[in-house]
């Protein structure tokens, strides 16, 4: 089957690694708009694709399926506007891809014939993305729309999964969880080292192979068989002197207890109830 022309509306991380990928992908990218005056060396490098500054205002140039990757608090209004300007969207698929709105948000869109769903993918995105291989795609909305996406999925080596309107929110704030916070992670590593004049270079070296020595374990073994370490042996001992080393650092010692308490769960989780984790759990409360 042909490959759908592609229409990507705001050139931010998300649009920029699109028109990357599927151009790459050997999808016709029809158009690319953008709020903002777009950079001469980009339009140079995609000669085949048509830039403009603004909103389409030409239906020759809108491809079938049209990606709406501005920012999350101006997708209805785009989708309004565009709405206006086009009447008749019947065959094409419009889709955003903000981790925290539904579908829903694009219905002024459906109104006008499109088919509409949300595409958002798992993954921390720059401009310079290249590559969705392996990226997990969280996708919901119309069922030819989800169609279409899923063959551009397999297309570009990367996967989906289906998900209701009202996981959207909380998958995102999974997500954040996962991305954003691994770095909170890293600079509480830092800052833990640093009471013991370890420089953050030298800790991030040494440390950043063991995360990601645990990041396998989480996806080969799951959350409960990946802990390790002196909670899940159930060392109070170790744990004490954790506590005391980081006494004098208020806000670095809350933080431990708060993920210690999470790790005695998981620990009870994996060995059940025992007599030093119970002592473990009132150290850290």
């Amino acid at each position: 089957m042909k490959k759908p022309r592609i229409t990507i509306i705001g050139l931010g991380n998300v649009g920029s690694a699109l028109l990357n990928v599927l151009t790459k992908s050997g999808y016709e990218v029809l158009s690319v708009f953008n709020r903002s005056e777009i950079d001469p060396d980009l339009i140079k490098k995609y000669p085949d694709t048509y830039f403009s500054k603004g909103l389409p205002n030409n239906e020759n140039k809108l491809g079938e399926l049209i990606f709406l990757t501005v920012s999350d608090d101006a997708i209805e209004s785009v989708a309004t506007q565009l709405s206006e300007r086009y009447t008749d969207l019947n065959g094409r698929n419009v889709v955003h891809c903000s981790g925290v709105h539904a579908s829903g948000v694009l219905a002024p869109l459906s109104k006008s014939g499109a088919s509409i769903a949300s595409f958002h993918p798992m993954k921390a995105i720059t401009p310079k993305t290249y590559t969705f291989e392996n990226t997990w795609f969280d996708v919901e909305g119309d069922e030819a729309a989800m169609l279409s996406l899923e063959k551009l999925t397999d297309s570009i080596k990367a996967h989906m999964f289906r998900v209701e309107p009202k996981a959207k929110p909380l998958l995102h704030a999974s997500a954040v969880v996962a991305s954003n916070y691994l770095v909170v992670l890293a600079e509480l590593v830092s800052k833990i080292s640093a009471l013991g004049n370890v420089p953050e270079e030298t800790a991030l070296k040494a440390i950043t192979p063991l995360m990601e020595n645990t990041l396998r374990n989480v996806k080969e073994l799951g959350v409960t068989e990946a802990l390790t370490g002196p909670i899940a042996r159930g060392d109070l001992k170790t744990v004490k002197q954790h506590v005391e080393s980081l006494k004098n650092v208020p806000e670095l010692l809350s933080l431990y207890k708060t993920l210690g308490i999470e790790a005695v769960k998981i620990s009870i989780r994996k060995n059940g109830e025992t007599a030093s984790l119970e002592e473990i759990r009132k150290l850290l409360s």
